[in-house]
């Protein structure tokens, strides 16, 4: 099996210069927990999450309230490009399943993009693997046609 036969397509991508809040308002409309981040060539440049958007927002209110400006004051805008973890991991469709399950656990993360000419054409969680094991799919098999 290949990580084409367990991704998703049709993948919520972001672009870089979008800014945090307008990333957050459309995670949660298309109930994700993150995304890849593409440049306006359409080429993975990063990807994104929940914890990214919280730590950077830590970064910027925490300062404001040990000075006492706090409640009334606006963080600085930033892009979703400031705050991305780049370079993006991510795989190309005919990787092995088992090489990807492999790679995924190593490096603790539970999304990876999945490229073809490098753009991004779908994406693979822990939850897609585990619904596959969950199916009675073998991972270790042949492609599906």
């Amino acid at each position: 099996m290949q990580a084409k036969d367990l991704m998703r397509g049709e993948v919520f991508t972001v672009d870089e210069t979008a800014l945090v809040e307008d990333l957050t308002t459309s995670l949660i409309q298309e109930h994700v927990h993150g995304a890849p981040v593409i440049d306006p060539e359409g080429r993975l440049v990063g990807v994104v999450s929940q914890q990214d958007v919280f730590f950077a927002s830590m970064t910027l209110v925490r300062p404001e309230f040990e000075q006492g400006k706090g409640a009334g004051s606006k963080p600085p805008k930033m892009t979703v490009g400031e705050i991305m973890t780049s370079p993006a991991v991510s795989v190309d469709e005919d990787t092995d399943a088992i090489a990807l399950c492999r790679m995924m656990h190593k490096l603790r993360i539970h999304r990876v993009p999945v490229l073809r000419q490098g753009k991004v054409v779908g994406l693979i969680s822990s939850l897609d693997i585990c619904g596959a094991v969950g199916r009675g799919e073998d991972l270790t098999g042949p492609s599906k046609p």
